[in-house]
């Protein structure tokens, strides 16, 4: 049975929540720019500059060909976190041309918990998941079904929409979800393996990258040269910082923990939208958030005396009656 003490739990809080924050600053600034730009295009440009950088960085410090060797190695896991990281980044893109910045975050990584539960045990042996974590995901999947229904029925920030365009943007979010929760696991798969985060993050961008330069290619207007700038910017603040956060966050906790985590992103992305014009404050998506958060701070700390629990046990310490 895999066990995080309470020093790893902290170490891995501090990085989640820089990643989370950042997540939320991505989706409201993607899902502005995305109104003007190609999504195939700024994920094209973001990618390839984030992946120049993380190659550049790792092979400097151990070579080319080791930086390479995961390929090889580790090739299964390796060829997941690629299908994976596609699925969420390409899907996640989308879905914010068609829905709130909010609520695509919400959903996309508040059904993390839910699905971890699922999955975890199948793709990580050993590992466990706490009945007040299974809790808190059920209690997740309720708020999430309250934030589809209001997306379809025109209580969101976006207003009224066509159900179609809905439908199409609440899809889209649930493969962010599904592709989140499985990219966790195959990053934790990785790092048990020994890579550490920034060569993780060197090999597995080159499906994201074959997927969009080829959509790009057979775009009639893919507005490269306008989409430069904003898709630097989405690189540095929405892909290589919170992505290296990420990895080093889930080096130091449990896929179910870290996924938990992710879902304070939420509550950051309903502040930072307040701003943007095209968006109204939404009372549903609001309840939704708070709702969420809460239920994150009862996981985390259930989590947290149970870690402690664990280490006091394995120090031979006995805890007080």
């Amino acid at each position: 049975m895999t066990e995080v003490p309470r020093t790893k739990l902290a170490q891995g809080l501090i990085p989640l929540g820089g990643f989370a924050f950042l997540t939320a600053a991505l989706d409201v600034f993607a899902g502005n720019q995305l109104q003007a730009h190609n999504p195939a295009t700024i994920a094209a440009i973001s990618f390839t500059l984030t992946a120049l950088f993380f190659i550049g960085v790792d092979s400097a410090r151990r070579g080319l060909a080791a930086t390479l060797r995961p390929l090889t190695v580790n090739r299964g896991d390796v060829i997941m976190i690629n299908i994976t990281t596609a699925t969420t980044w390409l899907s996640m893109l989308y879905a914010l041309k068609y829905l709130e910045p909010a609520i695509v975050n919400v959903v996309g990584l508040a059904l993390g918990p839910l699905l971890t539960v699922l999955i975890s045990p199948l793709l990580r042996r050993g590992t466990s998941v706490l009945r007040t974590e299974v809790y808190v995901s059920l209690g997740i999947g309720v708020m999430i079904a309250m934030l589809v229904w209001g997306s379809l029925t025109g209580h969101s920030g976006v207003g009224e929409t066509s159900t179609v365009d809905t439908a199409i943007g609440i899809g889209l979010t649930l493969l962010t979800g599904i592709g989140s929760v499985t990219n966790v696991i195959y990053s934790k798969r990785l790092s048990d393996a020994g890579l550490k985060p920034q060569s993780v993050l060197a090999v597995r961008f080159f499906l994201m990258l074959a997927v969009t330069w080829v959509t790009v290619a057979f775009t009639a207007q893919p507005g490269i040269g306008a989409a430069f700038l904003p898709s630097a910017v989405i690189a540095v603040i929405g892909v290589a910082v919170p992505l290296y956060l990420l990895q080093v966050g889930i080096k130091h906790t449990e896929p179910i923990t870290a996924s938990i985590i992710l879902t304070l992103s939420p509550l950051f992305a309903f502040f930072l939208q307040l701003p943007d014009q095209r968006l109204t404050p939404s009372a549903v998506t609001f309840a939704g958030v708070v709702g969420i958060v809460a239920l994150v701070a009862i996981s985390t700390v259930a989590r947290s005396k149970h870690d402690a629990r664990v280490a006091a046990q394995v120090a031979g310490i006995k805890e007080p009656s």
